[in-house]
C-alpha cells in the first residue's frame, strides 16, 4: 500500500532522530545504515528512499541547525532597535535557543566532536565551507551598514567585525558544548553578548 504524504514525512523526521541518535552514541564513522534503520524500526531502502545515503541524512542534520540560526537571524531584525540592539538579541536568543534545545545541542555536538574526515562527507564540507564565506560577507554587509551609520567604529573593516562576531558567538557556543555545568548561556547570554559588545560601539547606553 502507498504510503500517504503524512505518513512519509513521519517515516522521513524518524529516520532523521534515528541518524541523530546513532551518530552521537558511535560518531559518524562507525554508525552503520542497518544501526539507523533498526533505530527508526524502518528497512534501509527507506533510508535511500529519503535520503539516498548516509551522508545525505547527516547532510539534512546540519540543514536544520542552519535554518534555526537564520529564523533567529529574522525574529532579531523584526524586533527593531539600534543595530547593536539586534546584534546583542542575536547572541541572547542564540544562546538561549541553545542552551534549551536539545537537539540542536546534539547536532552541533555531533558536527564538532563526533565528526571524522570520512571521505564521502567531502563535498559535505567544501559546502559547508562555501556557505560560511557566504554568510559572512552577509554579515560584513550589515557591519558596514552599522559603520556608516556611525554605530560602529571605522577603523576596523566590515568583514573583520563578521568574523569576530561569528567567531565569539561560535566559541561560546563551543566552550558551553564541552561544559555545560560551568555556566548558563541563558543566565549569562545579556552579560556575554554586552562585553563582546563593548568592543564594538562608541558607546551602549
Amino acid at each position: 500500500m502507498k504510503k500517504t504524504a503524512e505518513e512519509a514525512a513521519r517515516t522521513r523526521q524518524d529516520l532523521l532522530d534515528a541518524a541523530l541518535g546513532v551518530f552521537s552514541r558511535k560518531g559518524y564513522h562507525a554508525t552503520r545504515l542497518v544501526d539507523i534503520a533498526a533505530e527508526a524500526e524502518v528497512t534501509r531502502g527507506a533510508i535511500y528512499h529519503h535520503f539516498g545515503n548516509k551522508a545525505g541524512l547527516y547532510r539534512e542534520l546540519l540543514d536544520s541547525a542552519s535554518m534555526v540560526g537564520s529564523q533567529i537571524v529574522t525574529e532579531a531584525v523584526q524586533q527593531g532597535g539600534t543595530f547593536i540592539d539586534i546584534l546583542q538579541r542575536i547572541l541572547v536568543m542564540t544562546f538561549a535557543r541553545v542552551e534549551n534545545d536539545r537537539r540542536l545541542q546534539d547536532i552541533m555536538a555531533l558536527y564538532l566532536f563526533n565528526t571524522d574526515l570520512a571521505d564521502e562527507l567531502t563535498d559535505i564540507r567544501e559546502k559547508v565551507r562555501q556557505e560560511s564565506i557566504t554568510m559572512i560577507d552577509g554579515i560584513a554587509a550589515q557591519m558596514q551598514m552599522g559603520i556608516d551609520t556611525g554605530q560602529l567604529r571605522p577603523g576596523i573593516s566590515a568583514h573583520t567585525y563578521a568574523r569576530s562576531f561569528i567567531a565569539y558567538q561560535n566559541g561560546v557556543v563551543d566552550l558551553w558544548l564541552g561544559n555545560p555545568q560551568a555556566f548558563s548561556l541563558t543566565k549569562e547570554g545579556a552579560a556575554l553578548a554586552d562585553a563582546f559588545l563593548r568592543g564594538f560601539a562608541y558607546q551602549i547606553d
